[in-house]
């Protein structure tokens, strides 16, 4: 089983060579990968590094140049187009792998053949390797407080006016402990950590590129990314939804095989005008409450309140009695109709009463649903709450 790592990058040289140096130290054959770059327009120095770096790297390493930056989506697809192995593994400029990284996705996919292999939800673990000199205050404090405990931060950080290296590539390379002093607290038991792992409803919102494994056969059958993609998120999403609608499984991985470099916020071209949410009603339509339901509680934001919505639903659309059948379909509605403003009459008053409704609805459910309550209790709970949000929207004219 070999596997081609396809890597985007803009204007991450430093964090990059970090992830490349990472790679030297596999536990896996070097004649087992290939690590494709794909530079998408950078202004800053990472082609000169990457070139240079190039002969010394002791796997095939692979450079794809865009002259125009053109977004992950289309660097993500050039670089599986470039890719000669069987299995694709998607991986950030900014994600410092492990020595086992290569041989964990191998593993997981020998015990889950043709499944898509994500990293969550412990890739979100995070690392200061780099002091970055446009890091915001509040950034710098979160550093500093991680810092002070190994003796590696040092209070002039704070007015430093440059970018300064706390792990080189030559601490990945020798493997002193350098690393594991600027790796941040994280708690995989969260709840929040724990809904994003489970399967049971939405399992595609395992499909994060950050740590992402797949067979290429699956990648070209669901015909990659969406290109229209430009700005920062959903794109991922939005693969692994189409992945889940084609029958296809996702698989969570156990262990910590990487940490996310801790960068400014301000690095990620941000949808500040929700642009690939709208791109997804316009791809799938409103009708499947596992989209329309972004469009009240994100599952970005609100992971458990997301889920366990549509667990109800699920519940509900499968039970034998007619009257929770019959109001899980006015909750779908409801919540497609939510989209559709969303969608179409975005910050109407319709759109602002109609989403109001619904996110105290999903939210006093929630709180229902974990609690240490018999079935039938909470669903009959629940159902008196859902079926007065239907009714108070019925009301609330198209054109409020």
């Amino acid at each position: 089983m070999k596997f081609s790592v396809v890597i985007p990058c803009y204007n991450r040289s430093l964090q990059l060579l970090l992830t490349l140096a990472a790679f030297e130290k596999q536990t896996c054959p070097p004649d087992q990968f290939e690590i494709i770059v794909v530079d998408d327009g950078s202004q800053d120095d990472t082609l000169e590094k990457l070139r240079s770096y190039r002969s010394q790297a002791p796997y095939r390493l692979v450079i794809v140049s865009v002259n125009e930056t053109k977004g992950r989506s289309v660097a993500r697809n050039i670089g599986v187009a470039a890719a000669g192995e069987d299995y694709i593994i998607f991986c950030d400029p900014d994600f410092l792998v492990t020595p086992d990284f290569i041989n964990v996705h191998a593993s997981y996919h020998s015990r889950h053949p043709d499944s898509i292999v994500s990293g969550i939800p412990n890739l979100w673990m995070g690392a200061y390797t780099q002091l970055h000199s446009d890091f915001s205050h509040q950034e710098k404090v979160s550093m500093s407080e991680v810092l002070k405990k190994t003796g590696l931060w040092q209070d002039h950080y704070f007015s430093t006016p440059e970018t300064l290296e706390i792990v080189t590539p030559e601490d990945i390379r020798h493997q002193n402990d350098r690393l594991a002093k600027v790796v941040a607290p994280y708690e995989a038991g969260h709840p929040v950590n724990q809904q994003f792992k489970k399967t049971d409803v939405a399992p595609w919102l395992l499909s994060v590129t950050r740590c992402l494994s797949l067979p290429k056969k699956l990648f070209k059958q669901v015909r990659g990314f969406h290109e229209k993609f430009q700005k920062h998120g959903l794109e991922d999403w939005e693969l692994g939804y189409r992945l889940h609608k084609c029958g296809y499984k996702f698989v969570s991985i156990e262990e910590t095989i990487g940490y996310h470099q801790e960068h400014p916020s301000a690095m990620r071209n941000e949808d500040k005008g929700n642009e690939n949410l709208k791109l997804i009603y316009q791809t799938h339509g409103f009708l499947d409450p596992e989209l329309s339901l972004f469009a009240v509680c994100p599952p970005s934001e609100r992971i458990e309140v997301y889920k366990n919505t549509l667990r109800v639903l699920k519940s509900w659309k499968t039970g034998k009695r007619k009257l929770y059948r019959s109001l899980a379909a006015r909750v779908t509605r409801a919540c497609t109709r939510n989209a559709k403003l969303f969608y179409n009459q975005p910050g109407s008053a319709a759109s602002q009463q109609i989403a109001a409704a619904l996110n105290a609805a999903f939210t006093a459910s929630d709180e229902i649903y974990r609690q240490p309550l018999t079935k039938t209790v909470r669903h009959r709970k629940i159902s008196v709450i859902m079926s007065k949000a239907c009714k108070t929207i019925a009301k609330i004219p198209a054109k409020a």
